[in-house]
């Protein structure tokens, strides 16, 4: 039995299972909606195959990656009974420090819309920070290999950290907080992202920022605090007419995964990946990331692309 597989049936796992259901199980919590979409276990299934060889040699960073996704979870027994629900002056100003400080690029703030929240699955308050975090582009271009798929896995890691120490942070100051891991997440990032005014999603179902393009990835603290500085816009609405021109990432796609125009279904919601068709490919070759790799935000400055934009409009 290959060594993933084993992996794939840690206690860890059994773990994270269990507390995932029990968060579900209680009242006062924000649960999903009756067509929320399902969480693809692509993690789980990556590493039953043990297919591609990569993992086995990354077996301690997807150990010690699990362990903040159990630590995100098992710390919500330290929250307070009584959890403040104002922040005070100087709350949201120490956070934004405390995670640019640990390696997050960009931060944001907005309610979590229950259709994002997957099904079966829960989340403890509505009230999102969100975060990204950049990964490394030299190795992204390399996509699909080894070296992409660690600073994928890498950057799981040192965000889920970020995560859990934000959500340490407020539990010290009085409110309550779970910790949204950036891997297996109980909720979509991208729209939560977009939401936040951190960027806006690409055709490849990946949220843009104007730091580091698709290069990043996501994470969320869920918190007791109601108020907030919620993004009440966002500036780059224009991304969605320029990937509508460029669509570099559907013909680049290696198993033409991407849908041409998005599914929407009848929440509103949209659909941007065929995960059977994506799945066998990303499995076989080192998590794929090629979508990433050839978007044009990875390559150029954001401003230079919105003039761009601009010259063709007029």
């Amino acid at each position: 039995m290959p060594i993933t597989h084993h992996l794939a049936r840690l206690r860890t796992f059994k773990a994270i299972d269990r507390m995932e259901d029990e968060l579900h199980q209680c009242r006062d919590v924000l649960h999903p909606v009756e067509d929320s979409p399902e969480r693809f276990e692509i993690v789980r299934e990556r590493l039953k195959s043990g297919t591609g060889g990569a993992p086995v040699r990354m077996v301690p960073l997807m150990i010690s990656t699990l362990k903040g996704i159990h630590e995100s979870l098992q710390s919500l027994e330290t929250n307070p009974a009584a959890p403040k629900t104002h922040a005070e002056p100087g709350v949201i100003e120490e956070i934004e420090t405390l995670a640019r400080q640990s390696g997050i690029s960009s931060i944001g703030f907005a309610k979590v819309d229950p259709r994002w929240v997957f099904r079966e699955k829960a989340i403890l308050y509505p009230h999102a920070i969100v975060f990204a975090m950049e990964m490394d582009k030299q190795r992204i271009d390399t996509a699909p290999s080894a070296a992409c798929m660690k600073t994928v896995m890498e950057t799981y890691r040192d965000q889920g950290r970020v995560a859990n120490k934000i959500a340490a942070r407020l539990r010290q100051l009085g409110y309550s907080a779970h910790a949204g891991h950036p891997l297996m997440g109980l909720a979509l990032y991208p729209p939560l992202a977009q939401a936040a005014g951190l960027g806006w999603m690409g055709l490849n179902g990946i949220i843009i920022t104007p730091e580091h393009g698709p290069r990043v990835r996501l994470a969320a603290v869920f918190t007791s605090i109601e108020n907030l500085p919620y993004s009440t816009g966002n500036e780059h609405a224009w991304i969605e007419a320029y990937c509508d021109s460029c669509r570099v990432c559907i013909h680049k796609c290696p198993p033409q995964a991407l849908y041409g125009e998005p599914v929407r279904h009848e929440n509103g919601q949209l659909t941007y990946v065929d995960n059977k068709r994506c799945f066998p490919y990303f499995n076989e070759y080192y998590g794929c990331s090629v979508c990433i790799k050839v978007c044009p935000f990875n390559h150029k400055p954001y401003e230079k692309l919105k003039a761009l934009r601009r010259h063709w409009e007029s």
